[in-house]
């Protein structure tokens, strides 16, 4: 590898790295595979209706009137489900990726695949995901489709022909888990006291390279991140229903995706993210993470998104949420881990964060080093950086 090319491949990863908040791997989908100039990108602080994937990418067969900015997590879903990389379907000439070309087999095979799965979950489950790509490949280019032998012998109070029905777990009352969780947290007062919070940290990558960044947070809807990296400072900001993104190669509007991805940014960081009067939750039984035995509750957003919740059962404490976005192709999932609760003000805060996406690029941890509540935060924070 050529000096320039390392140089290429460090600020590329660097500013792919930049955009964690948002878990979104755009370097995947570059601006100049849709046939517009760089150089001519200006600063949108709203973004723009969506358009089908076959009107802002070339070539595009199995997945038309997908909106274009899922189309990355539809990739990343496929390449976790077999368990290959980009190259495995797509053309790479040199340095540059050319995604519109037909040259390789696989990717013909893999349109066919992606027909199949709708098709299936079209006739068969009423429309729903049922079935994905990983229904079939776990991990595999080729599915494996006889049982490895010797089977291990079932565990003894399993369930046989005849025999008893291993015990079924207690019901939990989710609005006392909930109830016992706000507990946890803190007293009403101290919390609802909480307007605007300013945070600085370290983020570790998925690949071991360590940035610093900083958040300033006006609760409920406002967030602006800036990551300092040795290539240039790598800026977002979201108001409300708006987000823009800046870094070395561009700035621009977020894409519907990274919008909702912001907002789990904002969702993460709100001392009580689930407040009165608490949404309709269900009990969906118990499970261990790490040494913790966690109380499982699952619910439908209002964005039509399926979202469960792991709480301690000792603490209370949220541990984990994990929020699935369905595809054609099958659930995306995002989870975000909470560690390392500490008093501020009377408010327990997690000072550690790991959020982890099919995309390597956007898995991290965040360690907050430094943290203040109730600062003056001007608007102009969240507002994008004129366009020079």
């Amino acid at each position: 590898m050529t000096r320039s090319t390392l140089k290429r491949c460090v600020t590329a990863s660097v500013i792919a790295i930049g955009a964690f908040f948002l878990g979104t791997n755009w370097l995947a989908y570059p601006v100049s595979a849709r046939g517009e100039d760089p150089g001519q990108q200006a600063a949108a602080p709203t973004p723009t209706a969506e358009k089908p994937a076959e009107q802002a990418f070339k070539n595009i067969k199995a997945l038309n009137g997908l909106p274009e900015s899922q189309l990355a997590p539809v990739m990343n879903m496929i390449s976790a489900s077999l368990g290959v990389q980009c190259i495995q379907c797509h053309v790479k000439n040199g340095d540059v990726w050319e995604f519109d070309k037909d040259d390789k087999k696989a990717k013909l095979t893999a349109r066919k695949m992606i027909q199949m799965t709708m098709d299936i979950n079209k006739t068969s489950f009423e429309g729903h995901i049922d079935v994905s790509c990983y229904t079939c490949h776990q991990g595999h280019g080729r599915p494996v489709p006889v049982p490895s032998l010797p089977r291990p012998m079932p565990p003894a109070n399993a369930a046989a022909p005849g025999g008893a029905r291993p015990p079924e777990q207690p019901q939990i009352n989710p609005q006392e888990v909930l109830a016992k969780y706000s507990k946890a947290v803190g007293a009403k007062e101290a919390i609802d006291k909480i307007k605007t919070r300013e945070l600085k940290g370290t983020h570790v990558a998925a690949n071991g390279m360590n940035l610093e960044f900083e958040i300033k947070l006006v609760l409920p809807d406002k967030v602006a991140v800036l990551v300092t990296a040795p290539q240039g400072a790598i800026a977002q900001g979201v108001s409300g229903d708006s987000g823009w993104v800046k870094n070395p190669r561009e700035q621009r509007a977020m894409n519907n995706t990274e919008l909702a991805r912001a907002r789990s940014l904002i969702w993460s960081l709100d001392p009580l993210p689930i407040k009165e009067p608490y949404p309709r939750m269900l009990f969906a039984g118990t499970e261990k993470i790490g040494d913790k035995e966690t109380i499982r509750l699952r619910m439908n957003t209002p964005d039509k998104r399926r979202a469960v919740l792991y709480f301690d059962k000792e603490s209370g404490l949220l541990l984990r949420r994990v929020l699935y976005t369905d595809t054609p192709v099958g659930s995306d999932p995002e989870q975000i881990d909470f560690e390392d609760y500490r008093d501020e003000d009377g408010v327990k805060i997690p000072h550690t964060i790991r959020v982890s996406y099919l995309d390597n690029f956007s898995t991290a941890t965040r360690k907050i080093t430094d943290m203040k509540t109730n600062v003056k935060v001007d608007d102009s924070a969240f507002a994008a950086p004129a366009a020079k």
